[in-house]
């Protein structure tokens, strides 16, 4: 196939072939597509080009090698979630004192732009207090163990018994009904 066909095919497309054929025509043309992204978010989360660069190469050593454990049905929302937490580990392991409230802000703004705009450091801080204690009790238990206590998947696993599987789910769930519920409130 010519590098013009591979020009014209879907992301999803692309990921079908380097999952199936290790094709690397097709990784080196999401790679064109895809690397500005990905320094762009980098360097927002980790504030820094050279950290971002290396941030980058990682993320895209990781989909060359991991991909095939995925299933990924919309590339680009997919990646960016896979860049954007892989910067927030990045983050965590350089600094796990860091605030987490700041990793959550990050995620609301980044969902609506003008958030910032509309409440301040301290009302955000109630209604995600309020948002969380709305969660199902698996939800909250993994949230709160991941987030506020800074604890490991693997961690957080033990201490509340679930699978990492399972663990995993609460979270994405809960910060999925954490995200719904601090938009009805702001809105």
């Amino acid at each position: 196939m010519s590098t013009n066909n591979y020009r014209n095919l879907t992301d999803e497309d692309l990921v079908h072939r380097i999952i199936s054929k290790q094709d690397q025509e097709a990784f080196g043309t999401l790679y064109q597509r895809y690397v500005h992204l990905a320094l762009g978010v980098c360097i927002k989360y980790l504030k820094s080009a050279e950290p971002a660069k290396d941030a980058v190469q990682v993320i895209f050593t990781k989909l060359w090698t991991d991909v095939h454990q995925y299933q990924v049905r919309k590339f680009k929302p997919w990646f960016y979630q896979v860049i954007r937490n892989h910067c927030l580990m990045e983050l965590r392991k350089n600094d796990p004192n860091r605030k987490t409230v700041a990793e959550w802000d990050m995620d609301i703004v980044e969902f609506e732009d003008t958030l910032h705009h509309k409440v301040n450091e301290e009302q955000l801080l109630l209604y995600l207090n309020m948002c969380l204690k709305g969660l199902n009790e698996e939800q909250r238990t993994c949230i709160t163990r991941f987030y506020l206590d800074q604890k490991s998947y693997n961690e957080t696993a033990t201490l509340t018994g679930f699978s990492d599987k399972q663990v995993k789910s609460h979270i994405q769930n809960g910060r999925r009904n954490l995200k719904n519920c601090l938009q009805q409130k702001i809105s």
